[in-house]
């Protein structure tokens, strides 16, 4: 799936952009920028895509997404309902690069290595972080800010509690034709993940065999379309199994699974666990 280039909106006299997302729906096309965007989901849930990681989303989780790495987020609450985030996005040299090469700045320079495969912040390193984030939001001067985001990047550089999304590294060029294209795709496919869906049919609305369209569509997403629908499917049924609303039976079915047992295998190869345990794993939280 190609990304679309976007063009984050910032005051050149600030050093980065700090601000709080509240939309029925985040701006859902898959997308990419030079800045590196840190999001804070104060409430929502849905799926994530950074790089190849399709994941269920939720209240409370933190991601930073590195530098150019194609990223959106697809939230399914209601429509009445608000998603609210809390968004830092800054450039790799947001403070100088002269300055970013000293040595009281290592951690971040590791920070910012690491951030190119997208980075999930967990245990303590994450609420130490929200702290941070709660002062910077409430912070009464733009130096204040300022400092509270170089405490809490030099935190996030020297943990061990950041867990890498994206299993390979993206390259990204603007295309339209190919955005376009890809955006389709991927819009269909979420649309459409619990019906039966012909290879047939996504190839002919990408005007393309089905030869050409497998060749072209893992050549830019690193996976075959078949491996991509299934991760779709799991991302979808994750939610459904936090919710806690549909047995597990019910949700293989609703997910697109013709089977249940095509389901446990897909999810265990997947999430490395059983739907069973990653239901009790997130209701015990």
């Amino acid at each position: 799936m190609k990304p679309i280039f976007k063009k984050v909106e910032s005051n050149s006299e600030e050093a980065f952009v700090a601000r709080i997302d509240q939309f029925s729906q985040f701006y859902n096309k898959w997308h990419f920028h030079p800045e590196l965007e840190l999001t804070h989901i104060v409430k929502g849930r849905g799926t994530r895509f950074v790089g190849d990681n399709i994941e269920f989303f939720q209240e409370g989780d933190l991601i930073l997404v590195g530098s150019n790495l194609p990223h959106v987020w697809k939230n399914q609450n209601e429509e009445s309902e608000l998603a609210v985030a809390q968004v830092i996005q800054f450039l790799p040299a947001f403070i100088g690069d002269e300055l970013l090469r000293k040595v009281e700045f290592r951690n971040i320079q590791n920070l910012l290595a690491r951030s190119a495969y997208g980075l999930k912040i967990e245990g303590a390193t994450k609420v130490q972080s929200l702290e941070y984030l709660d002062l910077l939001f409430n912070a009464s001067s733009p130096l204040d800010r300022l400092m509270m985001l170089v405490k809490m990047l030099d935190l996030l550089g020297s943990s061990t509690e950041l867990n890498p999304m994206s299993k390979s590294l993206f390259s990204v060029k603007a295309d339209k034709q190919h955005t376009d294209r890809l955006n389709q795709v991927i819009d269909f496919t979420i649309s459409n993940f619990a019906a039966k869906i012909v290879l047939e049919d996504v190839a002919s609305m990408s005007n393309m065999s089905v030869s050409n369209f497998c060749k072209y569509f893992k050549a830019r997403m690193k996976k075959t379309y078949v491996q991509y629908l299934t991760e779709v499917r799991i991302g979808m049924s994750c939610k459904m199994l936090i919710d806690d609303k549909l047995s597990v039976h019910q949700i293989a079915y609703e997910s697109g699974f013709i089977n249940i047992s095509n389901f446990n295998r897909a999810f265990r190869l997947i999430k490395q666990m059983t739907p069973l345990h990653y239901r009790k794993r997130y209701l015990l939280n």
